[in-house]
């Protein structure tokens, strides 16, 4: 593991959101794009969708590799910006910030990842601060 790299990993993939009894959020599922300076050690990663973008610092750690493939947990966080309705109040929801987990598995360069992730105001149990929670997998490749 390098703690800072430079390859590339670039993403395509359906992301959808979460809502359960107890949290609705506006529905913003849809096709997302994310790129990652690296997939493992420290690193930066930007993604988008139609209905939101988030940005901010990335860190995986690869827990199991054989002959060509690996298995990496990620992590991320920064800013995770969205501006929706919600569904059942209407109050307006403008996210700020983004946090989320990911799981990758990978063959030589081609690679699948799922993951989770929240966006937020930050503002705790403020009517306004539902947020939204989203569900995703995807298809890569590094360069």
């Amino acid at each position: 593991m390098t703690l800072l790299c430079s390859t590339l990993l670039v993403v395509a993939g359906y992301a959808g959101s979460i809502t359960t009894d107890w949290h609705h959020a506006q529905d913003v599922s849809g096709g997302f794009v994310e790129a990652q300076t690296c997939k493992e050690g420290v690193g930066l990663r930007a993604a988008a969708s139609t209905e939101w973008v988030q940005v901010g610092p990335q860190f995986g750690v690869t827990i199991m590799q054989g002959q060509g493939w690996a298995l990496t947990l990620q992590a991320h966080g920064g800013l995770g910006y969205s501006n929706t309705h919600h569904p059942l109040t209407g109050v307006r929801q403008v996210t700020k910030w983004n946090g989320g987990l990911g799981v990758v598995v990978g063959v030589d360069r081609v690679h699948v990842k799922v993951g989770y992730d929240h966006m937020s105001n930050g503002r705790g149990v403020d009517p306004t601060n539902a947020g939204q929670d989203l569900w995703s997998v995807g298809v890569g490749l590094t360069f």
